[in-house]
């Protein structure tokens, strides 16, 4: 089991670090070619893979979000918080500081595998739940704009009301493209999740890192940062809480988690706290009443590969550790040599890559949806309202599938 570990932990880093890559890739992948791997490797070590993949992946995939700019699901809300705090010299202390949570967040998250117990006993109640929930998290998400100091008691309102026009239309654009997601899936890692994120959030990063922003990228400074431990056990119980409800990916945790929190840092935070609490929870949710909420845990059901408590802790905490330890070394060295780089010409190369690799993944269907999302996105900078209200994108479409 310790060598699959490995390779898992392994293969996760690889999802994490290269763009459009998701560890439900690997699972995918592992699940076509399960005979040939059970004949040089047990059943265990194929459990094991599958496992700490979709664990490491989470604490990887700060790499490209930082760096980079480039979004996935789970990381799509830090983009611009991770981004700024790189053209403010603090890039390796978003990635510590993200790595730390999510290696955190393994420990905090193994006590609370009774709440999936109690979740399988109910499940009814809360799949009926599920779209007042998401109504709830949309309405907070929007009130929680504020106006500007000095421009009087309607500010706030228009900013509210500019803040649920960004969260209907790109909860339109998400659901025409969710409804026809058939058309981006022409390849084993195309998901029209790419385009529809990496539009909504990456692209607008790199677009004003492009035109607006110095082509000097400062020079990092090289210094581990820990995360404050209460925002930890938020993003992580936001992360458990979302998870609970049938249909709710891990990006409406990560909104949920990043709710009321007022600085960058906080942002990186709940946001990596909030994803390896879900990976954990789907596998909880696997083991206590046979449901599947993530691409690892139906493949581990899909082989009948179904972990006890025991194995989805000590394989949680070896990949945990390893991605930590990995990312960190892969992220300073990053950080060493980033201010080398014209910052205008990366972004610019970036983007031009992000372009290629919508359009190798998922087609010329995924890159109208790619084009479609990325004014949506520079929206929000025009209007002064977060981008988190682009995750309209996945929260509308949800509640819509639900109430139909």
């Amino acid at each position: 089991m310790i060598f699959g570990a490995m390779i898992g932990s392994f293969l996760g880093l690889i999802a994490g670090i290269v763009p459009g890559v998701h560890s439900n890739t690997f699972s995918a992948l592992i699940v076509s070619t399960s005979a040939f791997l059970l004949l040089y490797f047990s059943r265990e070590d194929v459990m094991a893979m599958i496992i700490t993949s979709a664990v490491a992946y989470t604490i990887a995939n700060i790499i490209p979000a930082t760096f980079l700019g480039v979004p996935s699901e789970d990381t799509a809300i830090a983009i611009l918080p991770a981004h700024k705090m790189v053209l403010e010299g603090r890039g390796f202390e978003a990635l510590s500081v993200s790595c730390l949570s999510s290696l955190f967040s393994v420990f905090i998250s193994l006590p609370l595998f009774f709440t999936a117990v109690f979740v399988g006993s109910n499940y009814e109640f809360f799949k009926k739940a599920t779209p007042l929930v998401l109504v709830s998290v949309a309405f907070f998400l929007i009130m929680s704009e504020r106006g500007e100091e000095f421009e009087g008691t309607l500010s706030g309102w228009r900013k509210r009301l500019y803040a649920l026009i960004v969260f209907l239309v790109s909860g339109t654009l998400g659901y025409i493209a969710l409804k026809n997601s058939g058309l981006a899936e022409i390849t084993p890692a195309g998901s029209v999740l790419l385009p529809l994120l990496t539009g909504l959030f990456g692209a607008p990063v790199l677009l004003f890192s492009i035109f607006t922003r110095s082509s000097r990228i400062p020079k990092q400074e090289i210094k581990l940062s820990f995360p404050e431990i209460s925002t930890t056990i938020k993003g992580s119980l936001a992360g458990f809480f979302v998870s609970i409800f049938p249909g709710i990916s891990s990006g409406v945790a990560t909104v949920v988690s990043s709710l009321g929190e007022r600085t960058d840092k906080g942002y990186i935070i709940a946001m990596s706290s909030a994803n390896t609490a879900n990976v954990i929870f789907c596998l909880f949710m696997l083991l206590a009443i046979g449901r599947t909420r993530s691409g690892s845990a139906d493949a581990l059901k899909s082989l009948n590969l179904i972990p006890n408590f025991q194995e989805i802790a000590i394989l949680s905490l070896i990949s945990g550790s390893i991605a930590f330890v990995f990312t960190i070394v892969i992220g300073s060295l990053i950080a060493r040599k980033i201010d080398l780089i014209d910052g205008r010409k990366l972004s610019a190369v970036v983007f031009a890559f992000l372009a290629v690799v919508v359009l190798a993944l998922t087609g010329s269907y995924g890159l109208a949806v790619f084009f479609s999302a990325i004014p949506i996105g520079l929206s929000t900078q025009f209007l002064g309202v977060k981008r988190i209200n682009c995750m309209g994108g996945l929260m509308l479409p949800v509640t819509l599938w639900y109430l139909s």
